[in-house]
């Protein structure tokens, strides 16, 4: 058996046996395959429901399997599943599912399964014709599929202007058939059986992949007509592709004008840091953007550096909640060029308390952009469909601006012409909400994402939240979660009818 398989069958028995996460399994110092390793864990798993039933399907197959299990187990202890079985499934995956149709290696396993091999293809096409399905996509669990077979799920590429000449993506487009989206001026809408990633504009950084909704950020707050210059902080900046995006929406711009802006990208990590400047490097925009190791929450607002500063992008780590298919999301983590640590972070799971966490913690960069005196233009980012990372966070931080500031943050309003807005809450309006923007996958062929624009301006104070939601915020940063909310309406209704009772 391939080295490959036997790493890819590990991890995808201790991922079972819920002996870590993905992430902490797949960067341990004994995994060496990390992207191939990934990627074919990944796609057994996706396919895992499919491969146990073929395995059903074919007795005397099922039977062996059993007998090889048993007599390869070296301890009785409770396992979901053992090496063997992971490393039948990998291998039954790749021959009946991977792209060359075969089983990597040799070995006493692969001699066994493949004596089986054609009654299994044989029960595939069975199951096709009883199902009356073409695809084998349609013989899986639906949260199984990938998005493009459920969804109308677009592909996106952006084109770099920075290094893309015209003529290239003329030809781009012409061969592929991709075509330009109509809300986001260079970025190319794939065909749905296109697939660029070993393509060389990706490769030289002429095309960048990234999810339409990703490329809002920059675009919201470069495209506003008031903008007339400054450099901006990109407060979390790993990966990069929002700041490779400000980057070439900067050097656009810059035509004609006497002073370049700059990027100051952060990111708190040595190793991501490292991954950022790289690919800052691949797409030419190493030149426009000052990329440093640094926690944002601790930068000095007086540095001298940011006198200039007029605008702060910040995409905070958040629960991920927006990405269309774990599996979707998953695979094209492993598709990418060069995959990260960093590509998995959000794969931990969405745990309430984690939410209310990272609420917490969104609150707290929000408020520290608001206060750098010199910045005047705020763009809030997450691809979180959860109220309490998004409008709840929003209507914190307006709130509790100091009171004795007369030029306070303002929302403003975003791409008006897209049609998905906020939601509103207890103590955001439904006005101040349609200045919000949503994205969904269903209804806009996007992943989950949301935007919030804001402007410092002259203005009177916005109204102030409840004491006790206030005291909530400005001494723990906590931010209240829809089941809190449930709760203290049921309580409310608990008290009303006990008043009624007594009367």
């Amino acid at each position: 058996m391939s080295e490959l398989y036997k790493e890819a069958a590990s991890l995808l028995q201790k991922y079972e046996n819920r002996r870590g996460g993905l992430k902490s399994l797949l960067y341990s110092p004994d995994v060496t395959h990390t992207k191939s390793s990934f990627a074919l864990v990944c796609e057994t798993l996706r396919f895992k429901p499919l491969l146990e039933i073929l395995v059903a399907a074919v007795p005397s197959f099922q039977l062996r399997v059993r007998q090889l299990c048993k007599s390869n187990s070296k301890h009785k202890e409770n396992r979901v599943i053992s090496l063997t079985l992971a490393t039948t499934y990998i291998s039954i995956y790749d021959l009946l599912f991977g792209k060359k149709k075969s089983i990597a290696g040799g070995g006493f396993l692969k001699r066994e399964i493949m004596k089986h091999a054609n009654a299994l293809r044989e029960a595939l096409v069975r199951m096709k014709i009883k199902e009356k399905v073409r695809d084998h996509e349609d013989l899986l669990p639906l949260e199984n599929r990938k998005c493009s077979t459920l969804l109308d799920i677009s592909r996106y590429v952006r084109v770099n202007t920075l290094k893309a000449q015209k003529a290239e993506i003329a030809e781009f487009t012409e061969t592929t058939g991709a075509q330009h989206d109509v809300h986001i001026p260079d970025l190319l809408v794939l065909p749905r059986n296109i697939e660029v990633y070993d393509h060389d504009l990706v490769k030289e950084g002429k095309l960048i992949l990234q999810d339409k909704a990703s490329c809002f950020p920059a675009y919201v707050l470069l495209s506003d007509p008031a903008w007339n210059g400054g450099d901006i902080i990109d407060a979390c900046a790993a990966p990069g592709n929002k700041t490779s995006h400000l980057a070439m929406l900067l050097d656009k711009k810059a035509v004609g004008m006497s002073t370049k802006s700059k990027v100051f990208a952060f990111d708190r990590s040595a190793a991501r840091l490292k991954i950022l400047e790289s690919r800052l490097k691949s797409c030419g925009a190493d030149g426009i953007v000052l990329a440093s190791c640094q926690d944002f929450l601790n930068t000095d607002i007086h540095d001298p550096r940011y006198a200039n500063v007029k605008a702060i992008l910040l995409d905070p780590s958040c629960s991920g909640s927006g990405m269309n298919s774990r599996f979707d999301h998953l695979l094209d983590i492993a598709s990418r060029p060069e995959m990260t640590e960093y590509d998995l972070e959000q794969e931990d799971g969405t745990t309430q308390k984690r939410i209310e966490s990272l609420a917490s913690f969104q609150l707290l960069m929000l408020r520290k952009a608001f206060s750098f005196d010199q910045v005047d233009r705020v763009v809030y980012s997450t691809c979180s469909v959860f109220k309490s990372e998004n409008e709840e966070v929003v209507a914190a931080a307006l709130s509790t601006q100091p009171a004795d500031k007369s030029n306070r943050f303002q929302l403003k309003e975003c791409l008006p012409h897209w049609p998905r807005r906020g939601i509103p809450t207890d103590v955001l309006s439904s006005s101040d909400a349609k200045l919000l923007v949503r994205a969904n996958a269903i209804e806009d062929g996007t992943n989950g994402f949301f935007v919030a624009y804001f402007e410092r301006r002259e203005e009177k104070a916005p109204p102030r939240i409840t004491n006790a939601q206030s005291a909530g915020i400005m001494e723990q940063s906590h931010v209240n979660t829809k089941s809190e909310q449930n709760s203290a309406k049921k309580r409310r209704r608990k008290s009303r009818k006990r008043k009624k009772m007594t009367t």
